[in-house]
């Protein structure tokens, strides 16, 4: 594979495991210095020593995005330590399941915190260490494009972070900074067991999804390339692009989905 990032520090938050984890791995073997952020600080070490022992470079920073203080001191120590940001990941992310009308506020609010508002602490602290030319790459889901039943609070966090990679892509231009927006389907994690849920009841029939690896390649590709919009799977697309064409289709298929 060509280091095409070689020179390049790329910041990735929820690296512990899952997309983000995958996604360190993806940069780091296009040669990338990856700074590893996320609270499992065990995990974390792990896979700084795993590649750096395949000759990559990693920087591992015990991180709470939903802390301002935490992020800020990151942003501080790769500054101090590695010189400068050129790409940042906001993949850190909570999920959230539940009919609207049994949401609890406490854990909405806490969804917003980890979604949406530590994407916006990374993205405000990274800005003045940020070179030109970087690239901002923010992980959202097709379900922030149109949202679904018994996530709606999720969902809702992904539709506002879209949002504001829109208003940022155009404030940053004519500074050279790119923003993407990243949008997974299903993926092959621990996500949705380490979702909160209002109550037990099932989401319905889910596709088996995509493996991590799948949606790191399309991040590294952005941090190579940027661009504006990115799906991961050709019915990712399909999906979204109905479901705005034909609401009314999609609102009828949908509720039949949620029956299970």
């Amino acid at each position: 594979m060509q280091r095409t990032l070689e020179g390049r520090v790329a910041v990735v938050t929820g690296a512990s495991s899952g997309i983000g984890e995958a996604a360190a791995r993806a940069l780091a073997h296009r040669g990338a210095t990856v700074v590893l952020a996320a609270r499992a600080e065990e995990r974390l070490d792990f896979l700084e020593r795993e590649i750096s022992a395949s000759g990559g470079r990693a920087l591992a920073v015990r991180t709470d995005v939903s802390d301002r203080a935490s992020v800020e001191a990151l942003a501080g120590r790769v500054e101090g330590e590695l010189g400068g940001i050129d790409i940042l990941v906001n993949n850190a992310g909570v999920g959230l399941s539940g009919r609207v009308e049994d949401l609890r506020a406490e854990d909405l609010r806490h969804v917003f915190e980890v979604n949406l508002l530590g994407p916006l602490s990374c993205i405000q602290a990274a800005l003045p260490h940020m070179r030109e030319g970087g690239r901002i790459i923010n992980v959202s889901s097709v379900v922030g494009k149109r949202a679904i039943p018994k996530v709606g609070g999720y969902c809702a966090t992904k539709s506002a972070l879209n949002a504001l990679s829109d208003a940022l892509r155009l404030e940053v231009a004519e500074r050279g900074i790119s923003v993407t927006s990243v949008y997974p389907g299903t993926t092959r994690t621990e996500f949705s067991k380490n979702s909160r849920r209002t109550r037990d009841e099932e989401r319905g029939w889910r596709p088996r999804g995509v493996t991590p690896g799948r949606v790191a390649e399309k991040i590294a590709r952005a941090a190579e390339s940027g661009g504006r919009d990115v799906y991961v799977t050709l019915p990712d697309r399909v999906f979204v692009t109905a479901a705005t064409l034909l609401p009314g289709l999609a609102d009828r298929l949908l509720r039949l989905w949620a029956r299970g």
